[in-house]
């Protein structure tokens, strides 16, 4: 894979690591990335949030072959945390009770990624 941005992060072994800060974050332990203009937060299963100076669109490209699905401008969640989806399928529950946003024209591939009948 072509690097995006070098020396900014890569994921190594299901780990993103961010050699600047010598920051290593497992796959497992993100729940959700919220995205804030050029900035995106990590929110992680132990409750901490972790601020990186990088748009959303670039976790997407670099997390396209795991288990990560853009939701919202604003959202992209790890499907492993998924508890619950409501029934006009507008928003998600996570892991921590951390909810996030599903927009009207990404709903349809939301679906269909999660194999739920429209």
């Amino acid at each position: 894979m072509k690097k995006l941005m070098p020396h900014f992060c890569e994921i190594i072994k299901a780990k993103i690591y961010f050699p600047r800060t010598r920051k290593t974050i497992p796959l497992q332990e993100i729940i959700m990335l919220e995205g804030m203009i050029n900035y995106t937060v990590l929110h992680l299963r132990s409750g901490r949030r972790v601020l990186i100076p990088r748009t959303l669109k670039l976790f997407e490209i670099l997390l396209v072959n795991y288990d990560f699905l853009r939701t919202h401008r604003g959202f992209m969640i790890n499907c492993e945390h998924l508890r619950s989806i409501d029934r006009e399928g507008v928003s998600m529950i996570l892991t921590n009770n951390l909810q996030a946003m599903v927009s009207r024209r990404r709903r349809d591939k939301v679906n269909e990624r999660l194999h739920f009948q429209a």
